[in-house]
């Protein structure tokens, strides 16, 4: 029973997003694909407003099968979860505070499966994108069960949002439809939590024992249950571990080619610790022979570049002497061990000009990274920094630099570690911000960092750090972007704000996210437009202007405004969203380039000419706007745009017939 299971998704079964043009009121609503083939119902693609995403949870959903009856591990306390159960059918509302890695989905997705004998409820997960935890976002639909993770809350809530959470519930419980909120013991308390008291039920992970032996089951390996029984498992019984470890376990115990292998499972499953012990221990015992601290620097240095150049290693390991106060001048450098000795006492096994642990002892690197962050928790900050140091140090090869981040990133999502996670983000700049980018967008996926990285990309959209939003706009305009781009949507039109009209990044990740989903890009702008294109909200305002910019600065999204335009509501969007943009003293020289593009791009175009003509004809007719016209007009050498002078024409007559209608 673990939070969630980590099967990977078959990127075969995720359809192309394919929509018509045309873009529809307002206030319609996207249905999204994701991974699986999930789809993310009544889903719109907001700027400036609390909103909610739901994803069904199914029999492709890992906890969704790890709660079948079969397969169900109860908690290691059994009257907890017919505890939970009463208080979600009088209150409608339940909140399950464990720690992450307990099972805790997986018992509230058998709660809400179990909630009714009346019929079966439909079941989502719940992914809000809020400033603040508030209910008011909340789904309340009949016959339905919610889950909401509300652990690693970047920011406490109001203080009434516990009492709003029981009150949600009660309107929930008149629909015959339910809520489970995950939280952990860390982030659940203060007035707000205190408030939801009678409603909150502390729940512990079940027996590793009878969780493994489950999955095993489940997972055809039956024949292997019987292995439980050696005492070589016999330490892990006693230690119990999380529902996610013991998950962990059987994965490792179904992999492995016999039982003779039991013993190196055992050693793998609790992280090398013995050999790791081993490693850091040596001491020399020669003169010439590596100080105790040297070797171990050089056997943290080696896994967090396992593989890497000897060079990079060694660098590395003088780096964090000396973070640690250890003078590294020439003179301390080469009175030191040599290189080769130091390699040697940290058993980094050279293959030409690059070194590795041993390779027999599968995830030894990742292991010993995890060891140190274990046993030296009052020096996390001078580690990370020093790792990311690492990656983020020029004269360290990027291919190096590269196996950094990626072994910070493994160790970020193990240990559940935001910090180490956003020192990658902010520390990776210039030339190595690729590093950043390629990190964010694996992490932005996991079952267990994921919601935190979306929030946080979605926070740094609207920051005052522009690395930050360069960031996000990498991160949206690539892979994760075309895999969830509604979302990708949210976190660009709020970049939009704080880039300059027109700037390339943002056109490019426009680009990359109309060529995988062109009707979400069209519907979520046309929304924007007509929602914000007042200057009601000033920085919403900016924010769909910029993102309609950076939409008609590319010729995808030029072709699609052009047949989008053919739509009333768009074609209205569209021409209040340029007039406004001429009224913005910034934004005028962006916006005059796109327009001379246009005229290159239309103007010997038989079939859109007119078309083209037309629409900007609408946008020019008021007079007032006329002022850059002759930038237009006129080319180099005096010479008349008949492109332009046609629009002018159009324009003077569409002003004339709008004052005779107005005067009518």
């Amino acid at each position: 029973m673990s939070d969630r299971h980590t099967e990977a998704p078959d990127p075969a079964k995720s359809p192309a997003q394919e929509a018509p043009t045309a873009a529809p009121p307002s206030n319609t609503e996207y249905h999204q694909y994701g991974n699986n083939n999930v789809q993310a119902h009544n889903y719109a693609v907001h700027l400036n407003r609390d909103y909610v995403q739901d994803q069904p949870i199914d029999g492709s959903d890992p906890a969704y099968r790890a709660s079948e009856d079969e397969r169900f591990a109860e908690p290691r306390e059994p009257n907890r979860l017919p505890d939970a159960a009463k208080i979600l059918e009088t209150h409608g509302v339940v909140v399950l505070c464990a720690p992450t890695g307990s099972g805790r989905r997986t018992a509230a997705v058998r709660l809400l499966r179990r909630a009714t004998a009346l019929r079966a409820l439909a079941l989502f997960d719940l992914e809000p994108e809020w400033a603040k935890p508030v209910t008011q976002c909340l789904p309340v639909k009949s016959a339905t069960g919610y889950v909401l993770d509300l652990s690693d809350l970047p920011d406490e809530p109001p203080a009434r949002f516990g009492q709003d959470l029981l009150r949600h519930g009660a309107k929930l419980s008149e629909q015959g439809s339910f809520l489970v909120v995950l939280a952990t013991p860390g982030d659940w308390q203060g007035a707000w939590a205190d408030a939801t008291g009678d409603v909150t039920v502390r729940l512990e992970s079940p027996s590793a024992r009878h969780l493994v032996e489950a999955e095993l089951e489940a997972n055809g390996h039956a024949d292997r249950v019987d292995w439980l029984a050696d005492e070589k498992l016999s330490p892990i019984w006693a230690a119990d571990p999380s529902a996610r470890e013991a998950c962990r376990l059987a994965g490792l115990l179904g992999m492995v080619a016999g039982r003779e292998q039991l013993k190196e499972t055992v050693d793998r499953f609790g992280d090398w610790h013995t050999t790791v012990e081993r490693l850091l221990n040596k001491r020399g015992s020669v003169d010439g022979s590596p100080s105790l601290l040297s070797t171990r620097v050089t056997v943290w240095a080696g896994a967090l570049l396992d593989g890497g150049r000897r060079s990079s290693i060694i660098r590395a390991s003088d780096d964090l002497l000396a973070s640690l106060g250890q003078a590294r001048g020439p003179a301390d450098v080469l009175t030191d061990a040599t290189s080769s000795s130091r390699l040697r006492a940290a058993e980094l096994v050279p293959v030409g000009d690059r070194a590795h642990h041993d390779r027999s002892c599968q995830g030894l690197p990742a292991a010993i990274l995890r060891h140190l962050w274990d046993e030296f928790p009052t020096q996390h900050d001078l580690l990370t920094t020093w790792a990311v140091g690492v990656a983020a140090n020029r004269s360290v090869q990027e291919g190096d630099a590269r196996l950094a981040s990626e072994a910070l990133l493994r160790l970020a999502v193990r240990r559940h570690d935001r910090k180490v996670l956003d020192a990658l983000a902010t520390g990776l700049t210039g030339p190595r911000r690729i590093l950043a980018v390629e990190a964010l967008t694996k992490a932005a996926t996991d079952a267990e960092l994921g919601r935190y990285v979306r929030d946080r990309l979605l926070h740094w959209a609207e920051s005052s750090n522009a690395e930050k939003r360069d960031l996000v706009v990498d991160v949206c305009g690539g892979p994760w972007g075309l895999e969830q781009p509604a979302l990708a949507l949210t976190r660009l039109g709020k970049a939009a704000g704080g880039k300059e009209f027109g700037a390339e990044k943002l056109v490019d990740a426009f680009q990359q996210l109309l060529r995988q989903a062109p009707g979400l890009v069209d519907k979520t702008v046309v929304q924007w437009l007509r929602k914000y294109g007042t200057e009601t909200d000033e920085k919403a305002h900016r924010q769909a202007l910029g993102a309609f910019l950076a939409l008609v600065s590319s010729d995808p999204g030029s072709d699609l405004v052009l047949a989008s335009a053919r739509n009333a509501h768009s074609r209205e969007a569209f021409v209040n969203a340029w007039q406004a943009l001429l009224n913005i003293n910034d934004a005028v020289d962006a916006v005059l380039r796109q327009l001379t593009r246009w005229q290159k791009r239309f103007e010997h175009d038989a079939d859109r000419r007119d078309a083209a003509i037309a629409l900007l004809a609408e946008v020019f007719a008021p007079p007032r706007l006329r002022g850059p016209f002759d930038q237009l007009l006129v080319a180099e050498g005096s010479v008349v745009q008949p492109f332009w002078r046609d629009i002018l024409g159009h324009a003077t007559q569409h002003y004339s017939l709008v004052q005779k209608v107005s005067q009518a």
